[in-house]
């Protein structure tokens, strides 16, 4: 009866030993699982911090719904210097063009052309000219140079060791910069300098709207570049003031200009008679209105209002009522 009753105790004994390493094992393994896991969650957080991006080197680009142009639903607009991300998914279609699939700052996504757009790179104004290579080669110099206030994709490069690939707005300039480059890289600036270049491919009127746009934008005020607006808004040498109309009428005037139709008529620093004379404007001048007068105001028996214009790169404000702008 002992000896049975010993066996009884060693076998419990051996039963609870058994079950306690079962349990610690399946315990360490859910560890393991665990650990696994948290492994691939910090894989996947440094996955979606390294997407690729492109850079839009074109003014206006389509983002479509899927690769191509036929049979497609067109989404929205991308802009020339907008980035995007791209989603590691890349088409040909029927048009055998290849096509990107990204993903815009708001979470749209959709398909764009590839050429329109640069893989990689940093936006950057150049600041003094440079020699542009057509390979990472001083044999390959072929008299080509990019120019103050061009604005290019700048690629790292570590193959090639002191050359510097780069490439332009609408891919005009590509190649190769030996040495050193001369290039602007600050938010601020490079932000004034995609809005100039988008303002420069607009139509005349359109252009001198978005100039005096960043003109006016108190973010760029001490920005080194907006004396190059400046000279783009105003510059006369060039042989085009797109802010004037040469008319020999006043028919057809758009609503944003006025024509002067008395002899002379004064431009002031304020809208009102007492203050200083800035310039004067002659019968058949044709200004740019920037602002207009909040009321209508009584000068020497009329009643009109005042219109702030813009005049070969003056400004200062007009009485309407020596303008076409005259109250009938």
């Amino acid at each position: 009866m002992q000896n049975v009753k010993s066996i009884t105790l060693i076998c419990t004994v051996f039963f609870l030993c058994f079950s306690c390493n079962s349990k610690s094992d399946k315990k360490a393994g859910n560890s393991e699982k665990s650990d696994s896991f948290e492994i691939g969650a910090s894989d996947k957080s440094d996955f979606i911090d390294e997407v690729s991006i492109a850079i839009c080197l074109w003014p206006k680009v389509g983002l479509r719904d899927k690769p191509g142009r036929k049979g497609t639903k067109y989404l929205t607009t991308i802009y020339f210097g907008e980035t995007v991300a791209l989603l590691d998914e890349k088409k040909k279609a029927e048009d055998d063009k290849e096509y990107l699939k990204v993903r815009l700052s708001d979470g749209t996504e959709g398909w764009v052309y590839e050429h329109l757009f640069a893989v990689g790179g940093e936006l950057a104004i150049i600041d003094k000219g440079t020699e542009l290579y057509k390979r990472p080669d001083i044999m390959t110099f072929e008299g080509k140079k990019l120019e103050p206030m061009d604005m290019v994709v700048l690629f790292k490069n570590e193959e090639n060791k002191g050359w510097h690939e780069v490439t332009s707005m609408k891919r005009e300039k590509k190649g190769w910069i030996q040495g050193d480059i001369d290039a602007i890289q600050n938010e601020i600036d490079v932000k004034l300098g995609i809005l100039y270049w988008r303002a420069m491919e607009e139509s005349a009127e359109k252009k001198f709207e978005l100039l005096e746009n960043i003109l006016a934008n108190p973010n760029f005020k001490k920005s080194k570049l907006i004396e190059n607006v400046n000279k783009a808004l105003y510059d006369t040498n060039q042989g085009e003031a797109f802010y004037i109309e040469e008319l020999d009428s006043f028919e057809n005037l758009s609503s944003n200009k006025l024509g002067i139709q008395t002899d002379l008529a004064n431009a002031r620093s304020e809208p009102k008679t007492k203050s200083d004379v800035l310039f004067q404007l002659e019968k058949g001048d044709i200004c740019h209105i920037i602002a207009q007068g909040e009321s209508l105001q009584e000068v020497n028996g009329v009643t009109d209002r005042w219109y702030k214009v813009n005049f070969n790169g003056q400004q200062g404000w007009v009485f309407g009522y020596y303008t076409t702008k005259r109250r009938e």
